[in-house]
């Protein structure tokens, strides 16, 4: 499995960082077509021109984007810019996952600002957010991404973005860091984020746009990755002490499963009867927990009693740790954050013949990474429901289905 680490977690992340980031990489990229592309679709630009070199940053050699612009209009609508990164994205020629993602990104920045300012879209008034250089870095971006095939077999993990500290001055006058339509897109797609290490505006909302709608999944340490590249992109300012840098690390997976980060919670139980630890398992899963098992035990002065084992994603960590302690009344959940490897898998819905009859049935179809098969499994509540009505019983029934599916199956493997 390929995979893509986004390194935020120093210098934080902009629509340029990440640009020259990609270049830094290796993905290939025509900056004049794109440049006369961006000029072309948003009206009043008299001139652009976008350029790729390295520099140093802190010892560090990296890529750093530069974008001289003439634009005689100081402000377009949000309904301006998305028409004008269509029309550049038609021009460049990416493919149709570039452009989601593209669009995907202008919306979540446009979204933001629509709420922040209690203005439709189509009205908005943009400064900043729609200047060319804001199209050249999210035109620039889906068409480095295409050009590296990231948008199909990758999975892309993220740090938490470091977005700065104190204040600095904008169109709107001074806004304390992160702004307020950096914090929007975060809060929207609960994105975490960290303060400092640097005074000032250390992550841009396009920046975070682009991240929020990028990465699979955020981690707080690096995945387990074979490094294959590494590509550094720089920031326009000089950070004292801290090189103004965003890393990308490009690799492949070590083995042929999806790779995730879970959190185990587990508390033990002495005083709890079976049917609040019954009721707690179906409350959990309600709550987000991904699976829950209860584990006979001996605990202190030689009591009978439970470990409660639960995992969880982040995205619910919150939602299942306050399920525990309030419906089982315990005073402490241990918390363990670790990787685990999973088989991708799907369900597929066929139609089989017993008895003259036909079925539906699901069935539950495991692959790994490489496409090839697992384990297939029929669901159980069909079996039931077809051994209601046809009288076999469901374990013979479990084995005449999956006689069934199997040519079915192994016909698309």
């Amino acid at each position: 499995m390929r995979v893509l680490y986004i390194d935020c977690s120093l210098a934080g992340v902009s629509g340029d960082m990440m640009l020259s980031a990609l270049l830094n990489l290796g993905a290939e990229l025509d900056l004049r077509k794109l440049s006369e592309s961006v000029k072309e679709s948003m009206e009043g630009v008299r001139h652009l021109d976008v350029s790729y070199s390295v520099v140093r940053k802190q010892g560090f050699r990296a890529g750093s984007l530069r974008v001289e612009i003439e634009d005689s209009k100081h402000h377009r609508t949000g309904l301006e810019v998305r028409d004008a990164l269509v029309k550049t994205l038609e021009s460049i020629g990416v493919s149709r996952e570039a452009k989601t993602f593209a669009m995907g990104v202008v919306d979540t920045i446009l979204e933001a600002e629509s709420l922040i300012h209690g203005e439709p879209i189509e009205t908005l008034h943009l400064h900043e957010m729609a200047s060319p250089d804001t199209l050249v870095d999210i035109a620039g971006i889906a068409a480095a991404l295409d050009s590296l095939n990231l948008f199909r077999d990758a999975k892309v993990y993220g740090s938490p973005v470091a977005v700065g500290s104190g204040m600095f001055k904008t169109e709107h006058g001074y806004l304390v860091s992160p702004a307020p339509a950096t914090l929007e897109i975060l809060r929207s797609r609960r994105y975490p984020f960290k303060g400092g290490p640097a005074e000032g505006e250390l992550a841009t909302p396009t920046g975070v746009a682009v991240l929020v709608n990028l990465v699979d999944e955020p981690v707080y340490s690096p995945p387990l990755i074979k490094p294959l590249k590494v590509g550094y992109g720089a920031g326009f300012k000089d950070l004292p002490g801290l090189p103004n840098v965003l890393r990308l690390v490009y690799g492949e997976g070590p083995l042929p499963y999806v790779a995730e980060e879970v959190y185990v919670l587990e508390t033990n139980l002495d005083d709890v009867s079976g049917e609040v630890l019954g009721d707690t398992v179906d409350r959990l899963m309600k709550s987000g927990a991904r699976d829950v098992c209860i584990i006979p035990s001996t605990t202190k002065k030689n009591r009978p009693g439970y470990v409660l084992k639960v995992i969880a994603g982040l995205e619910r960590l919150d939602e299942v740790l306050e399920t525990i302690i309030r419906e089982t009344g315990t005073l402490g959940v241990r918390v363990l954050k670790t990787p685990r490897y999973v088989v991708s898998r799907e369900v597929k819905r066929l139609r089989v013949k017993l008895n003259d009859v036909e079925f539906s049935v699901r069935v539950k179809v495991a692959r790994d990474l490489k496409g090839r098969l697992v384990r297939v499994k029929p669901e159980y509540e069909d079996l039931k429901r077809i051994s209601a009505s046809t009288g076999v019983p469901v374990r013979t029934l479990s084995k005449l289905v999956w006689a069934k599916v199997k040519d079915v199956l192994e016909k698309d493997v």
